[in-house]
């Protein structure tokens, strides 16, 4: 992943929407609980959002919700199904684990650019990945958003994928 310093570079308008809600969840907290996030409130957004909950003992991602668009993307809907038991063989650039343990760790949003690997190309997409807490303090969920659709000029940014030798 590419990290982004801020979603607004990203030039996404459905990241920039969620990290918006996202932040007035918040209310002041540090991140605001599952229970503040009502899908009827971001119903355009659902088709490309994730969700997962968070173990501590032992570290683990399970994803709870996993949208349309992200699955058929993934080419297998991963509902219910462990990260540490998933292989993304399309994911070229982007190492998940640590991606959560850090927002664990630092309770605040990542968000980039990834690639994806097709058997031709290689294409970029942005996704930001949002804490959620119950408690208030201890991250025990996430929702991210996948931004799989790219525009014209995005489309300059695909690169082609070479044969090994």
């Amino acid at each position: 992943m590419i990290r982004a310093t801020h979603i607004a570079d990203l030039n996404s308008a459905p990241l920039l929407r969620l990290d918006g809600y996202w932040r007035e969840k918040c209310r002041g907290r540090l991140m605001p609980s599952r229970g503040d996030i009502d899908p009827v409130e971001i119903k355009e957004l659902l088709s490309q959002i994730i969700m997962t909950r968070i173990e501590h003992d032992p570290f683990r991602v399970r994803y709870s919700i996993v949208g349309t668009a992200c699955a058929l993307s993934a080419g297998f809907d991963y509902t219910g199904r462990y990260l540490d038991e998933l292989r993304f063989d399309s994911e070229s650039d982007t190492d998940w684990p640590a991606i959560y343990a850090e927002m664990v760790r630092e309770k605040k949003p990542i968000a980039g650019t990834c690639l994806f690997r097709t058997a031709d190309a290689e294409i970029p997409y942005r996704v930001g990945v949002f804490p959620l807490s119950n408690d208030g303090k201890r991250v025990d969920q996430t929702i991210a958003y996948e931004h799989l659709t790219l525009s014209l000029t995005e489309m300059d940014q695909v690169l082609p994928v070479r044969p090994a030798p």
